[in-house]
């Protein structure tokens, strides 16, 4: 019985040792399937990684390489296609390849910058030398022409020297234009001159100045703004005589106001249509930048030239179609920080020769005499000073060679012809 009791206790322990063994080595099996599957499953990944590593990420950082989309970068395997670790590996690709080609782009667009702007300073160089030269010829030739007729003065050789003074301050003009738009100052300095002076130096620098009708005011624009001042208003007035008919004429007024010396010139032209208009006041304004890659073949430089001695010298410049006469009206504010009292008149010691329309009136005694600087607007005065008489020079061959002469003799009185200006 004990022996029977002793068997079986020892068959139902070795059946037990049989189960758990067999237990057990399924469960060893599965652990180095699992295992197996795993290693394998981490070779795959790290192919992966290394393709995306060694292949993928630098074929789309490569700026001479096809831009492809951005999940070409990675390419998963078949066994990662819908798991975790692939769908990660695919957004760090794409960042990766967006932020790539965003960085190339904005390299390429700076560089391409970098490189339009290094060639626009390279062409204004060159078109402000060659602007220069021209301007430095001119001058010189100027002065040539100018001791030419001081010594022919009152012969028939003198109507001949003041129009090739006349021609030659108008090429100065153009070129001196290049300059200005180029970054450049206005090479000549002239002392104090009264706005009479001013309109009359712009006007000889224009071909049909015979068509331009001034008035006087002695209020004197401070020696450094002259040049700045004559040019502007040459510019001006050249646009209003340029684009008028030719009988017509262009009236330049004043109004003296309490902040500075406004003037108007009003022409009898073609009014500018609202487009051109708006273009012309983006252009005085600076909202439109002076590029000259835009000009085009045949520039137009007036309002730029304008536009930039604005800019530096604080003039205000505006265009419209109020003009009375049906045309343009242009305006140019010239700040009282840039005029000084008038000066105390004095008799004339040469006879001037500029030309200028027949007067419609007298002169006003006022105005010759000329008015302190107001600190206080009066309505009174104001009324009186608003309409400045007309001149009343006869009209002369040239405007230039009388302007230009009493110029030169205010040179050696104390002005220089000097490339560098004062700044304002």
């Amino acid at each position: 019985m004990t022996t029977e009791i002793a068997m079986s206790c020892a068959t139902a322990a070795f059946v037990a040792a049989a189960v758990v063994a067999v237990y057990w080595t399924r469960v060893a099996l599965r652990l180095r399937a699992r295992v197996a599957g795993l290693e394998e499953a981490c070779a795959v990944r790290d192919a992966a990684m290394e393709q995306l590593v060694a292949v993928g990420l630098p074929t789309a950082a490569d700026p001479m390489a096809d831009p492809g989309p951005a999940a070409a970068a990675f390419t998963p395997a078949r066994s990662l296609v819908g798991t975790a670790f692939a769908e990660n590996a695919g957004v760090l690709a794409q960042r990766y390849t967006g932020g790539v080609h965003r960085l190339q782009a904005e390299a390429a667009e700076a560089a391409e910058r970098r490189g339009e702007e290094k060639a626009h300073q390279t062409t204004e160089s060159a078109v402000r030398s060659f602007a220069e030269a021209v301007v430095g010829l001119g001058a010189n030739l100027s002065k040539v022409v100018g001791q030419a007729m001081r010594q022919h003065r009152g012969h028939e050789m003198f109507e001949t020297l003041t129009l090739i003074d006349h021609t030659v301050q108008q090429m100065v003009r153009q070129a001196q234009s290049y300059v200005v738009v180029c970054g450049g100052l206005p090479g000549r300095r002239w002392p104090a001159q009264s706005m009479t002076d001013v309109v009359r130096g712009a006007m000889g620098r224009i071909q049909d100045y015979q068509r331009i009708r001034p008035r006087e005011l002695p209020r004197q624009v401070i020696g450094q703004a002259v040049e700045p001042a004559v040019h502007a208003l040459a510019m001006l007035l050249d646009n209003a005589a340029r684009y008028s008919p030719p009988g017509s004429f262009v009236d330049v007024t004043f109004q003296d106001g309490h902040h500075g010396v406004t003037v108007i010139i009003d022409d009898a032209g073609v009014r500018m249509s609202s487009e051109q208009l708006d273009s012309a006041r983006r252009t005085l304004s600076g909202q439109d930048p002076v590029d000259l890659h835009r000009f085009g073949p045949h520039p137009k430089i007036g309002f730029p030239t304008v536009a930039a001695l604005s800019r530096r010298y604080g003039f205000q410049v505006s265009v419209d179609g109020s003009s009375p006469f049906g045309g343009t009206r242009a305006a140019l504010f010239i700040p009282e920080r840039l005029l000084a009292d008038a000066a105390a008149p004095a008799p004339p010691t040469t006879p001037k020769t500029v030309p200028q329309t027949q007067p419609e009136s007298g002169p006003d005694p006022e105005a010759d005499a000329g008015l302190p600087r107001r600190r206080r607007q009066a309505a009174s005065a104001d009324a009186e000073r608003t309409a400045p008489a007309l001149s009343a020079s006869p009209p002369r061959p040239s405007l230039a060679a009388a302007w230009q002469s009493n110029a030169h003799r205010n040179e050696s009185a104390g002005a220089k012809t000097d490339s560098a200006e004062g700044t304002l």
